[in-house]
Formats: C-alpha cells, structure tokens, sequence
C-alpha cells in the first residue's frame, strides 16, 4: 500500500470500533429513561426555558439524593412511585397524583414495584445554560 492510500475496509472497521466504544449504553438498558418531549423558551420570561420529560423507571430503579435548581411538578402516568423529600415522611404516589419540588428541596425516588414500570412527566423551568439537577454525595 502506498503512504495516502485511501483503504476504505480498514477505516471502516476503525470507525466502527471508535464509535462503538465512544457512546453511553442504549437507553434500553438503562434503569431510569428520561425523553425530553419539550424545550422551548418561555414567552414573557427572557432567560427562561421550559422542558418536559417523560421519564420511565424500570422495576427497582432508584433516583438517589439529589436537588433542583427550580421548581419541579411530577405527574406520574402508570405504575406507582416513592417521592421522599429530607426531613418529611416519604410519599407513594401513583397513576394520576402529582408531586411539587420546590429548588434546592433534597429528595430521592424511587420504583417500589419488582415487576411493574413507574413512568411520570416532569415539568420544569430553568434559566438557560442552567442545569437542572444536582446530584448529592
């Protein structure tokens, strides 16, 4: 083979190889499935934008401590689910309940069921470039 020689076998079987090793497992094997179903600016709130999730979380998942930098409305959509904010008695919540976090509220959540999923929407508002979530230690 000649020095610049395109071989496009070989640069193929490398991109393979590269692009299988450079991205996260599928969604499909993850415990907690977030899909961003909404982002879109908020009109009258410069700064501001809105997203919803549809968030699934198989049997036995769990959303350790963590926090929200703004306000976070839950509507659960099938199954049943466990919202335990610090400092207060946990709350199962199931099909058609809704849940209020207010920013900086730790929390954790989580799927009770061994055999069903616990699917909700999130709604939440942040400024631009903010994340939404922080995870505790």
């Amino acid at each position: 083979m000649k020095v610049g020689e395109f071989v496009f076998p070989q640069i193929l079987a490398v991109s393979i190889l590269v692009c299988s090793c450079s991205y996260p497992a599928r969604a499909d094997d993850q415990p907690i499935r977030p899909v961003l179903l909404l982002e879109s600016e908020v009109s009258g709130m410069p700064g501001k934008l809105m997203r919803v999730f549809r968030t699934t979380y198989l049997p036995g998942a769990v959303n350790s401590k963590h926090y929200h930098t703004s306000h976070v409305v839950f509507y659960v959509l099938e199954g049943s689910g466990v919202w335990h904010e610090e400092g207060q008695s946990p709350v199962t919540l199931k099909a058609g309940d809704t849940f209020l976090t207010k920013p900086g509220t730790v929390h954790a959540h989580w799927n009770p069921s061994t055999t069903d999923r616990l699917t909700f929407t999130e709604f939440v508002i942040v400024d631009k470039g903010q994340r939404s979530t922080v995870r505790m230690p």
